[in-house]
């Protein structure tokens, strides 16, 4: 499991959100065996910073929502379908502290 690797999301709401970028760093998810993840929704109004929109290779354009980040076990999530890019992996740390920062 490689970090900024895009899933199909294993839960019951696939239509909304089809995919999950997984966040956390390899070597802490080798560890626990679970992992932080990000979902990607489809159809959603991307908010500045938070909710930025990404592309998912060969897949289209999808809301990060950094809002719903949570962890789950590595063993869900099976063979990813992309992995972010540079571009827009930058957006995640910038989308999580704006969801945890101070105002």
């Amino acid at each position: 499991m490689a970090q900024f690797d895009v899933y199909p999301n294993p839960g019951m709401r696939r239509v909304e959100i089809p995919y999950l970028v997984s966040v956390q760093n390899d070597h802490i998810t080798s560890k626990t065996g679970a992992t932080v993840v990000i979902p990607l929704r489809a159809g959603a109004q991307p908010v500045e910073i938070m909710a930025p929109l990404v592309e998912v290779a060969g897949q289209g354009q999808f809301v990060l929502s950094a809002d719903e980040i949570f962890a789950i076990d590595a063993a869900r999530l099976k063979m990813p379908v992309a992995t972010l890019n540079l571009m827009d992996r930058a957006k995640i740390k910038p989308a999580i502290d704006k969801v945890i920062g101070e105002y």
